[in-house]
């Protein structure tokens, strides 16, 4: 397993097959134990040496620093997230398999998309065989944050699929 903590945007241009980006921010130690299971190995990579140190501190807060199979700097890739014509999307919602990563108090309170499938992000590595990937997949959360990770981790298991990140766009529906 590899966790790419770069910005989105950078993820998105070029990172390794099968990364789970997960980005350093405020809950990223949150994230990190709820998408890797306790004693599975991972590879982290940063975008620089001081953002990989910070990070190794905060891994060691939920004491995940003894399941770093490795660590980097993360320099781009070959795999890249193809991006969503947003417009076209708000056309035609019923073209896409829409997947809400939000967490189930959200999704209870009312789905923003009438199709959508609710998996929240912690349980995305375990469900997503559920995924039906005939149609272009979108996934999408409140914000943005989860569903870079959600894409990334949809891309990973799907290969066979076009993920898109509904990203901060979600705000605009």
């Amino acid at each position: 397993m590899v966790i790419d903590t770069r910005p989105e945007k950078i993820f998105k241009e070029g990172h390794i097959p099968g990364a789970i980006n997960l980005q350093d921010g405020g809950k990223f130690e949150t994230w990190l134990g709820s998408i890797i299971a306790p004693e599975e190995p991972y590879v982290l990579l940063a975008e620089d040496g001081a953002t990989l140190d910070a990070l190794l501190r905060r891994t060691a807060k939920i004491g995940y620093e003894s399941f770093i199979a490795g660590t980097g700097l993360a320099r781009g890739g070959t795999a890249q997230t193809p991006g969503l014509d947003v417009e076209a999307f708000r056309k035609k919602p019923d073209s896409f398999t829409i997947i809400d990563v939000r967490n189930t108090a959200e999704t209870n309170a009312g789905l923003l998309f009438a199709n959508a499938i609710a998996i929240p992000l912690h349980q995305l590595r375990e469900r997503s065989a559920e995924i039906p990937t005939g149609k272009p997949i979108v996934v999408h959360c409140a914000g943005g944050y989860r569903s870079a990770a959600g894409s990334s981790i949809v891309a990973a298991a799907l290969p066979e699929a076009t993920v898109y990140d509904l990203g901060e766009a979600v705000k605009t529906f």
